[in-house]
């Protein structure tokens, strides 16, 4: 599907992502995964050269972060491919090689990726046409001579991490839950009952239409419900509905949670919330995209 006036970083990223995929399903009959075979080429071209490199150094090569490169060549370590000596100069570090397994699995999948990249710039005129070199060239303009932006918190400590934006999203949620602690509610709790004070509805359309925000499971929803129901906070039948006092006690939270809202954001200004707001939107769509390819 074209996309309407996309952005140049979008297209980048949608790039990559299709890359990466495909590079995922052209290796995986030899067992590895894109980020496997990226650290064994990556290693190949560097042991040609005579270099063995720490994992560092590799991760340096590879733009991946020091921990994930560990993780992956110990997983390269147990299927045979990778040998992990320890470095004569610092007994804390180890130096990474192939074996003989490994060179001929990755120049197996060396020449599979070749004829991927072959496939995928058949429109462009084939990996050797003027329209591929100008286009390589472009993308090494936009990388820069050396690492910048994003590139360089593959190796470096983020501004920003996930740590961050669960503490942020705890702090922040522990506010509404103060909230409802004072009338004696928890959050499934308050999301049911805002829910039907949206609007009446059956029983099991109200279950799963919670259960389908990942709040709680079905099942979960369901006690929530039946218990709200046996403290007179909903109307029993066939069609849930509150009673004029839970009516109340939902627009007193709500209006208390507005109010802790405006009081959280206060004094920040348009456009660095515009600017989390952007970055939010991007790491929850490719927590998504990540959590497909697991």
């Amino acid at each position: 599907m074209r996309l309407e006036n996309p952005t140049t970083g979008h297209l980048v990223w949608r790039l990559s992502m299709k890359w990466r995929a495909a590079v995922d399903r052209t290796v995986k009959p030899l067992g590895l995964t894109h980020a496997q075979y990226s650290l064994l080429a990556t290693l190949t071209g560097l042991v040609g050269r005579g270099v063995r490199p720490s994992q560092r150094e590799l991760a340096d090569h590879t733009g991946l972060e020091p921990l994930h490169v560990s993780k992956l060549a110990r997983a390269l370590e147990q299927a045979g491919l990778v040998t992990r000596p320890p470095d004569p100069d610092d007994p804390r570090a180890v130096r990474l090689d192939l074996t003989a397994r490994g060179h001929d699995v990755i120049t197996e999948a060396i020449s599979l990726v070749r004829d991927l990249h072959e496939e995928l710039t058949a429109n462009l005129g084939g990996s050797r046409s003027a329209r591929t070199r100008r286009f390589r060239d472009t993308l090494q303009t936009l990388l820069g001579d050396d690492p910048t932006g994003s590139e360089k918190t593959m190796t470096t400590a983020r501004a920003v991490g996930g740590r961050d934006l669960n503490l942020a999203a705890a702090a922040s949620r522990s506010l509404l839950t103060t909230l409802l602690d004072r009338e004696g509610l928890d959050f499934t709790d308050y999301v049911v009952l805002r829910t039907v004070a949206n609007g009446a509805q059956p029983a099991d359309t109200l279950v799963e239409t919670i259960a389908a925000t990942a709040v709680a499971p079905a099942e979960a929803v369901r006690s929530v419900l039946d218990r709200l129901v046996t403290a007179g906070r909903l109307t029993s039948g066939d069609v849930v509905d509150v009673t004029p006092v839970t009516r109340e006690l939902v627009e007193r939270v709500t209006a208390d949670s507005t109010e802790a809202g405006d009081r959280l954001f206060a004094g920040i200004a348009p456009e660095d919330l515009a600017a989390a707001k952007r970055v939010l939107d991007t790491v929850t769509a490719r927590a998504g995209e990540i959590r497909a390819q697991l």
